[in-house]
């Protein structure tokens, strides 16, 4: 037992005096910040953070110019190597000043770095770990694939932290190199430290200090000597020099990072989503790093000085004024929003009348092309959910068609919806158009379900992560200039990936619509100022504003504005379908809001804000049109396309504990959002099916119906997700639908 204790005593003596581990103390005490990034992905790459989004997913199996490949992997170790040097520096500043023996070891910022690798390194096992289960277990790839792509990554990282070590390693010097320095350049070594010197950070007395086990040259464990026989000015010196030399280093990094912005768009630099993230972080900390260093108690004020000073500037500067902008639209004379002028459109009865009397045109003009006198009326209900919502309602409407020898398609009169739904729903109205041009699509052919779940998330992270945040440079459209962001970037990838089948404006689809070759297609956006919609079709949508004559001074509120009658000086008209979509699925914080010309200026996003399945509007529309649908149709079929089922099998709620108490009041509201949209919308379609005058029928079709079923709210989709989502048309639930609804048609 005796042997025993002391083995043990020895063993925790020997982790105290240890460097490696007295770091990581260290940073547990001193350096909460750095330690909480490798946290952060660890409880990411652990799926542990962002489960429901996928998040891990941009790691495990990321996309590089459409593949996930050797080169892929090559540029998240990259990343991962910039963060690690991005780590170092920071860690270097916040604790080299309380081990003055790194003064005199062999370049010491690099021996630094090598004492300070155990979370990294842990990091990259656990990260490769991941890798291998995943690809093999989710991807199934082959061993071989496996093989190249964690030596992609092992590449990408070393590649990195090799170029920063050849920086430091000729410039990183010791105390004795630093001395016979100052004796060859003594001018020049009093100017460099009369710069350091400036901001002095203090380093701890030597008369008591403790004799730490480092790893050395060689990889070799050695003891530091003592520091007490040099002056404490000599010691500052080395850490000043270096402390220069990583500033210089941190803000090459930051400046390179923001010009490769310059070139956002670029095919080449489509970096996979998770280099993105880990660039962005990477930012932070060596901004936050040459802030401390410099301003050191200051670094915080200056931080939210220069906060606010931008928050000011966006709002009274021109140049700063970042706006994310509908293409087509002009913003040269912006429309009036009150009110006073809401109120004025909704009471115009001529244009009412107009609008009105269009769409029933277009209604005599749809029925004419089912051939039926009195046809089945379809009304496609679309939810969001990013890329799996686009792909699934894609492949839903296109199982409809199939089964249906194409009667679907004819009788749908109306499509509606949130997010990516619309997305996958418009791709698949615009190949219906395609066809009817040149008789040549093929909607069995896999490369249309290829195009419209292709990744839209790479381009767009890269411009979140440079031009978002540094420069935005402008670019031409139509003669007019709007601002490169992270809006255009996606907008730009949606009508790469879809053949720019989308990238057309609102009036090419007019006169398709009038006759009825395609179906009507209404966007409702959420205006964020106050909670309005904005009504975005080809047609004219003015008889759906809420009253023909609301006074003003009553409690009553119009909801939804026709985009026609707000912005028809604007040219409404010559907004970009893309666009429109793109407003329509801006999800908060992944894609921006959108600025509307208009004075004072609207912001609009996702229209899932108000209703996540297009319900409420499909209600309005039913309402407004009862007359007409009562005489000419047999009846009205909901089709709901839906990416998870109301009420998952084997839901189960858990217990609370003491932190959920404090939580739950806050994510209740995020969580049930769309549940609760899901019971009061359930309401009002039993309502309005009491009282129509043809039967309504409701056909759902859901994605996920198990709560396992896991795939991710994003705008990328893995291989495997891409699978779940082709294997998802075949359940029984959803086979039976989708007879029932054959049967409806016949």
């Amino acid at each position: 037992m005796a042997a025993l204790r002391d083995i043990t005593s020895n063993s925790i003596q020997f982790l105290r005096v240890f460097f490696p581990f007295v770091l990581l103390a260290h940073h547990l005490k001193h350096n909460l910040l750095g330690f909480f990034y490798w946290v952060f992905f660890f409880l990411l790459i652990s799926d542990k953070v962002g489960v429901g989004f996928g998040l891990s997913y941009l790691f495990l199996s990321p996309e590089y110019q459409g593949d996930t490949s050797f080169f892929s992997f090559l540029l998240i170790g990259f990343a991962f190597g910039g963060l690690t040097m991005a780590f170092h520096s920071y860690s270097y500043m916040r604790l080299a000043s309380r081990f003055p023996f790194l003064a005199m070891v062999n370049k010491p910022f690099v021996r630094f770095c090598i004492n300070n690798s155990i979370i990294p390194t842990a990091f990259i096992v656990f990260f490769i770990i991941r890798v291998v289960r995943f690809q093999r277990m989710e991807e199934f790839e082959s061993w071989l694939n496996v093989f190249l792509f964690v030596f992609g990554f092992l590449v990408g990282f070393f590649l990195f932290v090799g170029v920063a070590l050849l920086y430091f390693f000729p410039i990183n010097k010791n105390l004795f190199e630093l001395k016979r320095y100052d004796e060859d350049k003594s001018v020049r070594t009093v100017r460099w430290m009369r710069f350091g010197k400036r901001n002095r950070i203090r380093v701890k007395g030597t008369n008591r200090q403790r004799l730490y086990w480092y790893i050395g040259r060689g990889l070799r464990v050695q003891q530091c000597r003592s520091t007490k026989h040099y002056a404490q000015s000599l010691l500052q010196s080395v850490f000043d020099q270096n402390r220069i030399s990583t500033t210089v280093f941190e803000i090459t990094t930051i400046l390179t990072f923001i010009l490769i912005g310059l070139f956002g768009g670029k095919t080449f630099l489509d970096v996979p989503a998770g280099v993105s993230v880990v660039l962005l972080m990477t930012i932070i900390l060596m901004l936050l790093s040459a802030l401390l260093s410099w301003l050191r108690v200051w670094a915080y004020p200056v931080l939210i000085l220069c906060f606010l000073l931008m928050n000011y500037l966006s709002k009274t500067v021109d140049l700063f004024k970042f706006q994310t902008q509908a293409y087509g639209l002009s913003y040269d004379r912006p429309a009036v929003y009150s009110d006073s002028t809401i109120y004025e459109m909704s009471k115009n009865g001529k244009v009412r009348a107009d609008d009105y009397n269009n769409y029933i045109s277009y209604l005599e003009n749809w029925k004419k092309q089912t051939g039926e006198e009195k046809p089945l009326l379809v009304v496609v209900n679309t939810s969001g959910g990013g890329s799996r919502s686009a792909s699934w309602v894609f492949q839903v409407l296109r199982v409809c068609d199939s089964i249906s020898n194409f009667k679907s398609s004819k009788h749908i009169a109306m499509i509606t919806g949130a997010s990516g739904g619309t997305v996958g729903a418009s791709y698949y109205r615009s190949l219906l158009l395609e066809n009817y041009q040149t008789k040549k699509v093929k909607f069995n052919d896999k490369k249309y379900f290829e195009e419209i779940s292709q990744d839209l998330l790479n381009k767009l992270s890269f411009a979140a992560s440079t031009n978002d945040l540094f420069f935005r440079y402008q670019s031409s459209f139509e003669d007019s200039e709007y601002s490169y962001d992270r809006a255009m970037a996606f907008e730009s990838d949606l009508n790469e990936n879809t053949g720019q089948r989308l990238n057309k404006p609102l009036r090419y689809y007019r006169a398709f619509e009038k006759k009825g070759i395609i179906p009507n297609l209404i966007l409702t956006p959420t205006v964020v100022n106050d909670a309005r919609r904005i009504m975005i079709s080809s047609l004219g949508l003015s008889f759906l504003m809420d009253s023909a004559s609301p006074a003003p001074e009553t409690n009553r509120v119009q909801e939804n504005i026709d985009i026609h009658l707000l912005l028809k000086n604007q040219h409404s008209q010559k907004l970009r379908l893309s666009s429109a979509l793109r407003m329509n699925a801006s999800f908060p914080y992944v894609l921006p809001m959108t600025s509307l010309p208009t004075v004072p200026e609207i912001q609009v996003m996702d229209a899932g804000a108000r209703d996540n399945f297009g319900t409420k509007i499909t209600i309005q529309w039913l309402m407004r049109l009862e007359s007409w649908i009562s005489k000419n149709t047999s009846g009205v079929v909901i089709l709901q396309i839906r990416d998870n089922k109301r009420i998952m099998y084997n839901e189960q709620t858990h217990p609370f504990g003491l932190f959920d108490k404090f939580t739950a009041p806050v994510s209740n509201v995020f969580t049930n959002f769309p549940r609760i949209q899901d019971y009061d919308q359930d309401e009002l379609l039993r309502v309005i099916t009491d009282k129509y005058r043809v039967p309504i029928q409701t056909i759902n079709m859901n994605l996920r119906e198990l709560q396992k079923d896991r795939i991710s709210l994003s705008w990328h989709l893995t291989k495997h997700e891409k699978l779940k989502v082709l294997a998802a048309i075949k359940r029984s639930s959803n086979v039976k639908e989708f007879e029932k609804y054959r049967k409806l048609l016949n």
